[in-house]
């Protein structure tokens, strides 16, 4: 008999990126499986082997991100791994200097349609990597998906990274 892998996705809202993972949202969506805070999950310590994060982590403030992270670093099994992906603020911020229109405002700060979606925090890959690092993430690295078909022009932050075995 083999162990189940555990993938959590958390911050799935409407759409699940995975078909066979546990998906968590502060809303209740037809895709959510547990309504709950990203800053508390509700699981045991080392119980996931797969945590995914897309755009997520921007909705919270700077001053709380790096408990967030502990948080989901808490959960994560040893030898696990973390996916993020999130705004490339850096990135957005060049965009919104050459031009400089409302659907770029929102690209920066959230869409604004209800409470929780407002983004608080910006990222570039350094900052990211620094976070995760931080909390006992090794072998981070970042995935270029490319954006409007162009593989080297990034469409957002995608980085990968497991949690170092040694880390309790």
């Amino acid at each position: 008999m083999t162990d189940e892998i555990v993938i959590l996705e958390v911050g799935c809202g409407n759409k699940r990126a995975h078909s066979n993972s546990l998906t968590l949202d502060v809303r209740k969506t037809s895709q959510v499986d547990i309504i709950a805070d990203a800053r508390a999950l509700p699981f045991k310590n080392g119980s996931v082997d797969y945590l995914f994060s897309s755009h997520v982590i921007e909705h919270f403030s700077h001053t709380e991100v790096g408990d967030v992270v502990g948080e989901w670093v808490r959960v994560l099994k040893n030898e696990g791994t973390i996916e993020v992906r999130c705004p490339d603020l850096r990135a957005l911020a060049l965009l919104f200097f050459i031009h400089p229109s409302w659907e770029n405002v929102q690209n920066i700060y959230g869409e604004q349609d209800y409470s929780a979606n407002y983004h608080m925090c910006g990222f570039s890959y350094a900052r990211i990597k620094e976070l995760l690092s931080r909390f006992g993430i090794k072998k981070i690295r970042r995935i270029y998906d490319g954006a409007y078909g162009i593989p080297f022009i990034p469409c957002d932050l995608h980085v990968v990274g497991v949690k170092d075995g040694k880390i309790n």
